[in-house]
């Protein structure tokens, strides 16, 4: 006899487990309860329905029509119940791409990204560390690039970030070796050392022009593609390179680098360029005021 009761949503789901399975032994074993609650389950569900949805055989189980057509409806059902289910746990993560100068990213950027993260889980982050111009909005969300001295500023959505100042630095164990700490102070001493180099002698020629100092073209020098390579060579003790407390403050304060003389040049600007786009609005500005607030450590020292 059909009861008006309305079937339990456990024996709806004992019986689409066992009717998956074909069996009320796998069923049990992964809704972890007993064979006998199974069996119990979809017995009480059949006598609510009023028809059998299981023919019982000899050690195994097949499904009648009725039970074949309410196996297909409950598995699309409790397919949905599951996707709702995942879908009320995610976070309502926003995905933001940012292009980055690859110095800036590993030396300043990258390790201060976790700040961000933490307070942030709703916005993934995709970080690309690249010397080649991504095309707002299409390549990248957000863009940080260094432009030197003499370029044009950026047009749309750009603002400075900070003014790189940059002077001569070797390695602390190197200015120590037979030479008193006070000697550093000697712009002159640079041309006792290779000079690094990560451009084409720019960087190093201003230098020498705003000390003042001849001698650049009888100097030694190591040439690099990569900035971070300049300062692990400057690291290791293979000459004096043209950095920024910004790349190597912590180095700077420990003494694993000494800075060499005392002229300085301004070498050129950061800029920070930001897309248009409605879709990552939300997330841009989460990470535009969390920079605002790390860019006041950008200032040189």
């Amino acid at each position: 006899m059909r009861s008006s009761r309305t079937p339990s949503l456990l024996g709806l789901r004992a019986f689409e487990a066992a009717a998956r399975r074909l069996s009320f032994t796998d069923a049990a074993r992964e809704l972890h309860v007993s064979q006998a609650a199974i069996s119990r389950h979809v017995r009480t569900l059949e006598k609510q329905l009023g028809r059998a949805l299981f023919r019982r055989l000899h050690r195994r189980v097949e499904l009648t029509a009725p039970g074949r057509q309410l196996a297909e409806e409950l598995a699309v059902g409790f397919a949905q119940i599951q996707r709702a289910v995942e879908a009320a746990q995610r976070v309502d993560t926003r995905r933001l791409r940012v292009a980055v100068e690859p110095a800036f990213a590993a030396r300043w950027l990258v390790p201060r990204l976790g700040g961000f993260s933490n307070n942030n889980p709703q916005v993934e982050l995709e970080l690309e560390s690249s010397d080649e111009m991504r095309v707002l909005g299409r390549d990248t969300d957000i863009a940080i690039r260094f432009l030197g001295s003499s370029a044009r500023p950026p047009r749309g959505r750009a603002r400075k970030l900070c003014t790189l100042e940059i002077f001569p630095v070797i390695a602390g164990s190197l200015l120590a070796k037979g030479r008193p700490r006070s000697a550093g102070d000697d712009d002159s001493a640079v041309r006792q050392y290779r000079l690094l180099h990560d451009d084409d002698g720019t960087s190093w020629r201003n230098w020498f022009s705003a000390a003042d100092l001849a001698g650049y073209e009888q100097a030694r020098h190591l040439h690099f593609n990569d900035y971070s390579l300049v300062l692990t060579a400057v690291l290791r003790g293979q000459g004096v390179a043209l950095s920024a407390p910004i790349y190597n403050s912590a180095e700077l304060q420990d003494g694993r680098l000494v800075r060499l003389g005392r002229t300085s040049v301004t070498s050129g600007d950061y800029w920070l360029l930001e897309a248009a786009d409605r879709p990552s609005a939300k997330a841009r500005a989460a990470f535009m005021a969390w920079l605002d607030t790390q860019s006041r450590q950008l200032s040189p020292a």
